[in-house]
């Protein structure tokens, strides 16, 4: 899993066995790996191509190949894949991306309980590892804070405020 906000980027880092160096590396799209559609595909050399808001660069000295996304939309949630061209089966791992709001829309809220946050969109960058991946804590930190936060000074005081209305307006008379 690989996770990213509105209007930020993300990185996945796909690295693979050295015997695959001069082949083409591509990132599609599709729950299912045999319909996906590529976004981009690298050519044999080392150059970044780039297409559209996705761009891929296969390092061939520690093969890696680094897939970015940018300017990035709730939409471009879902599986994407990893992959390598060859003849007969690809050889390729899953990667299932998650958008989350952009830091625009929470910024305003908590400007006056964490002044050190900006406005600017993050990155999250991601290494994936045979299948594996790590997603940044910074971000979930950031986020499960904003939640927390929401809930604690917005939401709680907002239910209590009305509940208390409500008990006052219903309140027994003499």
């Amino acid at each position: 899993m690989v996770s990213g906000q509105e209007q930020g980027s993300l990185t996945v880092r796909c690295p693979y066995d050295s015997s695959w160096k001069t082949y083409k590396k591509y990132w599609c799209r599709g729950a299912d790996w045999s319909a996906c559609e590529t976004l981009v595909k690298t050519d044999t050399s080392e150059k970044s191509v780039k297409m559209d808001r996705v761009s891929i660069r296969d390092d061939q000295t520690d093969f890696i190949v680094t897939v970015t996304m940018e300017e990035l939309r709730i939409s471009d949630a879902g599986i994407y894949w990893c992959a390598i061209e060859r003849t007969g089966y690809d050889p390729c791992f899953k990667v299932n991306v998650t958008i989350g709001l952009a830091p625009e829309i929470t910024t305003v809220i908590l400007t006056t309980m964490a002044p050190v946050l900006t406005s600017t969109p993050s990155t999250t960058e991601s290494i994936a590892n045979h299948g594996e991946t790590q997603t940044s804590t910074l971000t979930w930190f950031l986020m499960s804070s904003f939640y927390f936060n929401l809930l604690v000074f917005l939401e709680l005081p907002l239910i209590l405020s009305m509940l208390s209305a409500v008990l006052w307006v219903n309140r027994p008379t003499s």
